[in-house]
C-alpha cells in the first residue's frame, strides 16, 4: 500500500495546529494526536493546551503563543508519515468508530472523578489461556513491596500487588474471551503475551504501576538502630572489636520503597508508528472499561503489522527481481563480449589469409613449392597455413566453433522485455 508521507516547515505546522483540534489535524495526516503531539514537541512547536477549544468556542480570549526560534536548521524540516491512511478501509473505520466512542465516553463521565471498581467477577472456570497464570499469582510469595509476578513458561507475564491479584485475572479471563470473539487467541508466552493472526502478531503486557519514594523510617525502626549503634559504642569502650564489627552502623531500611499504586496499564511492546499502544487506568477510566478500545486497538496494530509486512515483502520481491534483472544484464554483456571476441577472432584469421593469399600471388613465376630447398619448403608451409585458416574461416566451420557456447540461441533466456534495469545508485 501507498505510504503517505507530509513534509512541513515549523511556521506551516503552526498554524496547522492552532487551525483546528489536534485531533482533526491528526485524522487529516493520518496519525494518532498523541504522536502528532510528540512531533511537535521534537521540533519546539508550540500546540494548543488540553481544553483550548472548548473555551475559544466559550467566548473567553486566550493568548496565542508565538513560534520560538531555533538555531537547528533541521527541526524546520517536518516528514510525517500517515500510518492510518495505509491502512485498510475496514480498520481506519474501526479507529474512527473506536474513537467517537472514547469520547463519548468521557463527555458522559463525571468531571474529576475517580471511577469505581467493582468487585472482580471470575467464573468458576477460567479460560485455559491464564489458567496457569491464575496459578501462579495465587500461589507466588510477595517481594518486600507486596508484588507478586507470573513470568514462568506458560504464564502471561503479569506483575501485580498482591492485593490486585483477583482483578488482573478477571481482567485477563475477560480479555482473553474478547480476543476469542474476534478470532484472536490470547497466546501466554512466560515474560508476555501476544496475539497472532497468520504470520503476524502483537506483543503485550498486564502491570500494575508503581513509583519510588524515600523511606520514612518507623519509630520501631529508629529505636532498632539506634540500639545497634549504642552496643557498637560500648564494644568500642571495652575494645571488644569483634563485636564492634559484627554489629551494624548503617540505616537498616531501604533508602526507597516502592508503592504500587493499585493503577493498571496495558502496553503494546515495539515501535508500531504512531498507533496506540498503552490503556492505563486514569481519572475517569480503567482497563475494563477500555476494553473494547483494546481489542480493537490490537486489531489495528495487527491490520498495520500485515501493511508493513505486505510492503516489506513486496519491497524484498522488487529488490530480488531488480537483482535477477541486473544479474540477466550482466549475462548479456559476457555474452555480448563472447560474441565479439568470436567474431574478431574470424576477422583476424581472415585478414591473415587475405595476406598470405596476396604474399603468394606476388611470388615470381620461378617460386615453387620444392621439398628439396628451404624456400620450397617455407612455401609448403604458408600453403598449408592458407588452407588451414580457409578452412577455419568458412562458414560451416565457424558455426561449429559456436557448439555448446549459447552465444546465438533460438530462444534467449537472458531476454529482458523491461529493457536493461537502472543502474544502482551506489557505487562501492
Amino acid at each position: 500500500m501507498t505510504r503517505h508521507i507530509h513534509t512541513f516547515t515549523r511556521q506551516e505546522l503552526f498554524d496547522l495546529v492552532w487551525s483546528k483540534p489536534m485531533r482533526d489535524v491528526a485524522d487529516d495526516l493520518g496519525i494518532s494526536d498523541r504522536g502528532l503531539g510528540k512531533i511537535c514537541m521534537r521540533h519546539r512547536v508550540p500546540s494548543p493546551m488540553r481544553g483550548y477549544w472548548a473555551r475559544l468556542a466559550a467566548g473567553q480570549e486566550i493568548r496565542r503563543p508565538t513560534l520560538p526560534k531555533v538555531a537547528d536548521k533541521w527541526l524546520d524540516r517536518i516528514e510525517i508519515e500517515g500510518t492510518l491512511s495505509s491502512l485498510p478501509q475496514e480498520t481506519r473505520d474501526m479507529i474512527r468508530h473506536a474513537k467517537a466512542k472514547r469520547a463519548d465516553r468521557k463527555a458522559k463521565a463525571p468531571a474529576e472523578k475517580q471511577p469505581v471498581l467493582a468487585e472482580p467477577a471470575l467464573p468458576a472456570r477460567l479460560h485455559t489461556a491464564i489458567a496457569a497464570t491464575a496459578r501462579a499469582l495465587r500461589k507466588a510469595k510477595p517481594n518486600e513491596w507486596g508484588a507478586v509476578s507470573a513470568t514462568d513458561t506458560g504464564t502471561c507475564g503479569a506483575i501485580v500487588h498482591v492485593n490486585n491479584v483477583e482483578r488482573a485475572l478477571a481482567f485477563l479471563n475477560t480479555l482473553a474471551v474478547a480476543l476469542d470473539a474476534e478470532d484472536m487467541r490470547l497466546q501466554p508466552e512466560g515474560a508476555r503475551m501476544k496475539v497472532a493472526l497468520g504470520p503476524d502478531d502483537v506483543v503485550f503486557n498486564l502491570t500494575e504501576r508503581h513509583r519510588r519514594e524515600k523511606h520514612r523510617p518507623s519509630k520501631e525502626e529508629e529505636a532498632q538502630h539506634k540500639r545497634a549503634l549504642e552496643k557498637r559504642d560500648r564494644a568500642a569502650k571495652r575494645n571488644d572489636w569483634d563485636a564492634y564489627m559484627s554489629l551494624p552502623y548503617r540505616e537498616p531500611w531501604p533508602e526507597y520503597d516502592t508503592i504500587y499504586t493499585g493503577q493498571f496499564a496495558f502496553a503494546v511492546d515495539g515501535w508500531h508508528d504512531g498507533l496506540r499502544k498503552t490503556w492505563a487506568d486514569g481519572k475517569t477510566q480503567t482497563v475494563e472499561s477500555m476494553l473494547g478500545d483494546i481489542v480493537v486497538g490490537l486489531k489495528v496494530i495487527l491490520a498495520h503489522e500485515k501493511t508493513e509486512r505486505e510492503r516489506r515483502e513486496e519491497e524484498a520481491r522488487q529488490r530480488a527481481e531488480l537483482a535477477r534483472r541486473r544479474d540477466l544484464s550482466k549475462k548479456r554483456e559476457e555474452r555480448e563480449e563472447a560474441r565479439i571476441a568470436w567474431l574478431n577472432e574470424l576477422v583476424d584469421l581472415r585478414r591473415e589469409a587475405a595476406g598470405i593469399r596476396s604474399w603468394l600471388a606476388d611470388l615470381p613465376p620461378d617460386a615453387k613449392a620444392d621439398p628439396g630447398t628451404e624456400r620450397g619448403r617455407m612455401l609448403i608451409w604458408a600453403g598449408a597455413r592458407l588452407a588451414d585458416l580457409e578452412a577455419r574461416i568458412h562458414l560451416d566451420a565457424a558455426v561449429a566453433q559456436l557448439d555448446g557456447k549459447s552465444l546465438f540461441p533460438e530462444t534467449d533466456d537472458l531476454l529482458d522485455p523491461l529493457g536493461d534495469p537502472p543502474e544502482p545508485s551506489w557505487r562501492w
